[in-house]
């Protein structure tokens, strides 16, 4: 007896495209934030603001790729097609 289970429905679908949206995004307006304000204190112009964006930037895709690796483990483990 194989244990299969259906594909995610949309709603899961789009669940998923947003908590991969808001992985990218917030770390990279956080960390812009910060880098603006550090730059309004320290004086520099605009380094810390694009350090903030680099490294925003970074992090998020790392999130993103860990949210869909252990997203597609997931679902790869308990798929199993119908003899």
């Amino acid at each position: 007896m194989s244990k299969y289970t259906p594909p995610p429905s949309a709603w899961e679908s789009l669940a998923l495209v947003g908590q991969l949206g808001l992985t990218i995004a917030i770390p990279i307006a956080l960390l812009a934030f910060l880098g603006h304000f550090l730059d309004g204190v320290a004086h520099t112009g605009y380094l810390f603001l694009l350090l903030g964006l680099l490294l925003g930037l970074i992090s998020g895709i790392y999130g993103a790729y860990r949210l869909l690796s252990r997203t597609l483990y997931r679902e790869n483990k308990n798929r199993r097609e119908p003899l």
